[in-house]
């Protein structure tokens, strides 16, 4: 029998309790659903909001039942959203409303588990560079990965300014799209500063005193070191090296390049000279967040023969497997809040609130009002 683990009413002192808090409810009926049958009512006796069982579904306010399991498997098979959406024959913005509820989850799930994560290695960041809409907006999508366990932390999105040869006409018409489109010339800067106080919260974390971290020699990466404080500047120490080196495993940077190439990889949105890139900046850092949970937890870190049990990237980086295996046991049923998410950092928030601005786009991205609960 279900029991609410607590009032989804955010404002109400059940709010933040758990399931080993008990008599702060009543059951308050039930009504029938063609999707999904009886569903029980429940009613809180402290603020006295209704609610049902359906509210802690990742099937929600949905008009269908989907198999979620298989919409995230064919995200990092390199499978366009049309393609996924031929294969369930439904709509590809009905896809796009399963990969925002997946993206969610996968957020509040790195949230949970990064926050109990104790720090032990040195950390590498480095710029993927992709485009949004038309190659007019490139974008560099910031990572930061852990230098020996390959664990992904952190991901920030900047726009760019389209650079390298063209011809003529493409000067004129990039100069016309930049005018319409009011790009900030410090967006990397400001990307970067957010990674670095990523930084900062890893090594509160860790044992360690200080912690390195390897990047290559970007201008704005220095400056963004250089305006550090001087106590901030003893905890991280930056180590700047050439992105010309050959890009084996002895390269300090080998764990951020190769999650590089992962992403081109298995990524539809990053594979190179398609047709399949991403129309929506919001939409394309979501699908990012979900290959972030899979590149973590579900992904082997090292592929040994076959029948060999191998470890995730997250088990390497020191996550207990007990607790991964809590977390994504739900993945697919059990809906997460924003409102109880406390360790979540600024860019995943961004992500969660559709936040990132889409080149040209005139009117803010559209947000569930359930997905701010």
């Amino acid at each position: 029998m279900f029991r609410p683990p607590f009032c989804p009413n955010r404002d109400c002192q059940n709010h933040p309790s758990d399931q080993s808090v008990t008599g702060w409810y009543v059951k308050n009926g039930s009504y029938q659903s063609r999707l999904f049958g009886k569903i029980q009512r429940f009613h809180c006796k402290h603020c006295g909001a209704g609610f049902s069982s359906q509210t802690f579904s990742i099937d929600f306010f949905a008009k269908r039942k989907l198999p979620c399991r298989t919409i995230f498997s064919h995200l990092f098979t390199s499978s366009g959203i049309r393609d996924t959406a031929r294969i369930l024959k439904v709509s590809p913005t009905t896809i796009t409303n399963r990969i925002s509820r997946l993206a969610r989850q996968a957020i509040a799930i790195h949230a949970s588990l990064s926050a109990e994560l104790h720090l032990t290695e040195d950390l590498a960041a480095d710029g993927f560079e992709s485009f949004v809409l038309s190659q007019y907006f490139p974008n560099n999508i910031n990572l930061l990965v852990g230098k020996e366990s390959q664990f992904w932390f952190s991901l920030d999105y900047a726009h760019l300014r389209r650079k390298g040869r063209m011809t003529e006409y493409q000067k004129k018409r990039n100069i016309q799209m930049q005018a319409r489109f009011n790009l900030h010339r410090r967006s990397i800067y400001r990307s970067f500063q957010e990674l670095v106080r990523v930084c900062l919260n890893l090594q509160e974390q860790s044992a360690c005193s200080s912690v390195q971290l390897f990047t290559d020699e970007h201008l704005q990466y220095a400056k963004v070191y250089r305006d550090l404080t001087a106590e901030d500047q003893k905890r991280i120490h930056h180590r700047r090296i050439s992105s010309k080196l050959p890009r084996t495993l002895r390269n300090d940077l080998f764990s951020v390049n190769y999650l590089d190439r992962e992403i081109r990889k298995d990524s539809a949105d990053h594979t190179r000279e398609t047709v399949r890139f991403a129309r929506n900046a919001s939409d394309c850092m979501e699908r990012l967040a979900i290959y972030r949970l899979y590149h973590n937890y579900c992904k082997p870190y090292r592929i040994a023969k076959q029948g060999d049990n191998t470890i995730t990237h997250a088990e390497r980086a020191g996550i207990l497997a007990q607790r991964i295996k809590s977390e994504m046991k739900t993945l697919f049923t059990r809906r997460r809040f924003f409102s109880r998410m406390c360790r979540m950092s600024s860019s995943d928030r961004m992500i969660w609130l559709r936040s990132i601005v889409t080149p040209m786009k005139i009117t803010a991205e559209y947000l569930p009002a359930y997905a701010y609960s």
